[in-house]
């Protein structure tokens, strides 16, 4: 008994809560089948290493602000332009490693949403530091750290942290002078330090109406988004509208 409470105070002691769950009944297997102390010894490593990795996954995940997972298995492709292959290389998740950035645009519902959060659930099971957020919240985020005289710490604790950083729905709402500056801020602190994923239901050459029709800023953001980037253009029926047609919730009759 006086064993079992030393190994437990060790385990607990030194942040081992796989060695403590796993020793006994490892050690109990391991007499029984004849396993030799270095056996049983790296499988009790292995799966103490193992409740790591998964808890760490965890917390990234937690951190990194997904709303809901989405996995690229659902992705209808039969219903996109989208190009498998290149899809499927994203999904490598090399392009972090090369700071190089995604910029998938399109019409509302083709998937860009969920080809974003595809890529960022990915990296948040590599345990890579993932920030997923619309553009709206981002705004919002940015306005009031910036009010608080907290905007350098924002940039630090939140941007600076991520090395995958997705911003959602760019375009949905149109920035002020001020809010364009801190979009700028943004991108130029990500640009050759890290990756950026935006979603966007506008063209390029729609992004300066969005951006306080600020000619010069704009073309200063789209030059280090494009730099080192894949420009994926998604087309293809609204996957809203299509589940409303096949559930018979839209009348088609009409033309």
């Amino acid at each position: 008994m006086l064993l079992h409470e030393s190994i437990n105070e060790y385990c607990s002691k030194f942040k081992l809560p796989g060695v403590l769950k796993h020793y006994q009944h490892l050690a109990d297997n391991a007499s029984k089948d004849q396993i030799s102390y270095s056996e049983y010894l790296l499988k009790l490593l292995e799966l103490e290493n193992d409740g790591r990795v998964q808890r760490s996954r965890q917390m990234v995940l937690k951190m990194s602000g997904i709303p809901k997972i989405k996995i690229i298995d659902s992705f209808d492709y039969k219903s996109s332009s989208v190009d498998k292959t290149l899809i499927n290389e994203l999904l490598t998740l090399r392009f972090i490693d090369e700071f190089k950035n995604i910029l998938l645009f399109g019409p509302s519902g083709v998937g860009k949403t969920h080809l974003a959060t595809a890529i960022a659930y990915a990296a948040t099971q590599e345990r890579i530091k993932t920030k997923f957020i619309t553009a709206s919240d981002l705004m919002i985020q940015l306005e009031s750290a910036q009010s608080q005289n907290k905007l350098d710490s924002y940039f630090k604790r939140v941007i600076g942290i991520a090395k995958l950083l997705v911003i959602d729905e760019f375009g949905y709402v149109k920035f002020n002078g001020a809010q364009a500056n801190l979009f700028f801020q943004i991108v130029n602190k990500k640009y050759e330090l890290g990756s950026i994923i935006i979603t966007s239901n506008l063209s390029f050459t729609k992004w300066k109406e969005v951006l306080n029709n600020d000619e010069a800023l704009t073309a200063a953001i789209l030059d280090r988004l494009i730099h080192h980037s894949h420009l994926i253009n998604v087309t293809g029926e609204s996957y809203r509208l299509k589940q409303k047609r096949e559930a018979g919730l839209l009348d088609i009759s009409n033309k």
